[in-house]
């Protein structure tokens, strides 16, 4: 007889959380007013405007993409009335735009204009009702990786020396497929029935906009939560005189860190007590998954703590994250007792979060043209409210998975 056991997941931000989905807020379909972002639709907004200022859009049509989003921006009260509030902004975040809006930023050889177009790549989210979510496809795999390493007994190592990235990226590719087979698909090669991760189950988890707390005087309020539009910088490990590359000017939603109970999801773990082809040779529960997660991203975390610290990056977090994961701490009590787990998911986690110790191949830049290739990364993709920011900033990724009594 097979046994199914269901629980409920609490999962808490720890650090800002990027998940991609593959789209943007377009400058055409959202304004930035008063420290908010707001999407619109622009049917909706022309319809709100007379026909002499529809005229204007048509004219504006004809000449770029700068005159559309100057349009737009100056009618931006209209958008700010009949759009929808999806997310905060700070200061230096809604200056950028502002300076930027509708604007030529540069100017290339030949007096060709460029502009910078104001795409912001927004979170994962419900396409019905616009709230952030986790995948649950996201969330197994952070956990399918720490597994990966908590059963692994060999090494895997691709050779790198001497050889064209694409025979390097085929066998690093090879070298993945050959550890999940050998580890969590051993019965049978190739086959999904032997798959011990299709025992687990994880739904997508659904952002909780808004919570009840607790004032200093005791009253119950109710705390509106949102996600926020924050800068994507990349620091050196180790600075030296050259810049770390990559560092564009772009803004990203992200889920702030430290949002209590922020998203909710269900989980569901199958048992097979039969024995056959089709059986697992190993079959995971909430307490392996546990074990092997803080195993894996504790030591992660460690690694990252180490470097932020060195070098002042995120003073005020790694303290603030010390104290949660101490013997005395919300976190640090959850994963004493069994009941929770650090995990990292989404964009900017940082290879040494989303591959095994196999060891690793992490492809190095090393200025235009040339690479090289290493066994952990030599910069940190950080969130910062502010481009030239070099404190007081955070990593991505950082969540707390709790299973609910």
């Amino acid at each position: 007889m097979n046994f199914l056991e269901t629980f409920d997941l609490s999962i808490t931000t720890l650090s800002p959380v990027h998940v991609g989905c593959g789209e943007d807020y377009e400058p055409t379909g959202y304004i930035i007013d008063g420290q908010r972002l707001y999407e619109f639709d622009p049917v909706a907004l022309m319809r709100q405007l007379p026909s002499s200022e529809r005229e204007d859009f048509a004219k504006a049509v004809d000449k770029g993409l700068r005159e559309i989003q100057s349009f737009f921006y100056r009618h931006k009260a209209v958008a700010v009335q009949i759009g929808r509030y999806g997310a905060d902004v700070n200061a230096a975040a809604q200056a950028f735009y502002d300076n930027r809006i509708g604007r030529v930023v540069q100017r290339e050889q030949g007096g060709k204009n460029v502009l910078n177009k104001l795409e912001i790549a927004r979170t994962a989210f419900n396409s019905l009702s616009g709230q952030p979510i986790l995948p649950g496809s996201s969330l197994k795999g952070a956990i399918r990786t720490a597994l990966l390493e908590s059963l692994r007994g060999k090494d895997y190592t691709v050779v790198t020396r001497g050889r064209e990235e694409r025979d390097i990226k085929r066998d690093a590719s090879r070298m993945n497929g050959q550890l999940a087979e050998d580890i969590l698909n051993s019965s049978s090669s190739n086959s999904f029935a032997t798959d011990a991760l299709r025992l687990l189950k994880i739904s997508d988890a659904s952002f909780r906009p808004k919570i009840k707390v607790k004032d200093k005087e005791g009253n119950i309020k109710e705390l509106v939560r949102r996600p926020r539009i924050c800068f994507q910088v990349n620091r050196k490990k180790n600075p030296n005189q050259f810049q770390a590359g990559g560092n564009i000017n772009t803004l990203l939603e992200c889920l702030p860190g430290n949002l209590l109970n922020s998203f909710a999801a269900s989980c569901a773990i199958e048992r097979k007590a039969d024995s056959g082809s089709k059986t697992p040779d190993f079959q995971p529960d909430f307490a392996a998954i546990a074990q092997a997660c803080n195993k894996f991203y504790r030591e992660r975390f460690e690694a990252e703590r180490e470097v932020l610290k060195k070098q002042k990056y995120a003073l005020p977090w790694v303290e603030s994250m010390e104290k949660r994961l101490s013997e005395i701490g919300v976190q640090g009590k959850a994963i004493a007792s069994g009941q929770g787990f650090l995990l990292r998911v989404g964009r900017h986690s940082g290879a040494e979060s989303i591959t095994v110790d196999a060891p690793r191949t992490i492809k190095i830049m090393k200025g235009k043209g040339n690479s090289d290739w290493a066994e952990t990364a030599t910069t940190l993709w950080l969130a910062a409210d502010d481009i030239g920011q070099m404190e007081n900033l955070q990593p991505f990724g950082w969540v707390f998975v709790q299973r609910k009594p």
